[in-house]
């Protein structure tokens, strides 16, 4: 998992691949199958995130609650 500002990339070899593959390829019908796969890649680890933000916030309410409290 690598961190990118405010947000996480879960497969970060599969994104470098495919922004490499799109920086070398010359066949723009090719290059823009590969921007959609790297669309629905990013998308994806989106829905990743927001699932894991969502479980935590349903299991740990309670000490996330306290902790803002406590600020």
């Amino acid at each position: 998992m690598l961190s990118l500002g405010k947000g996480f990339v879960y497969n970060v070899a599969l994104v470098q691949k495919l922004c490499a593959d799109i920086a070398a390829e010359k066949d723009p019908q090719k290059v823009q199958d590969l921007l959609s796969l790297l669309q629905a890649v990013i998308r994806e680890n989106q829905e990743e995130v927001r699932d894991r933000m969502a479980f935590l916030a349903k299991n740990y309410a309670e000490v996330i609650s306290e902790t803002k409290a406590a600020d």
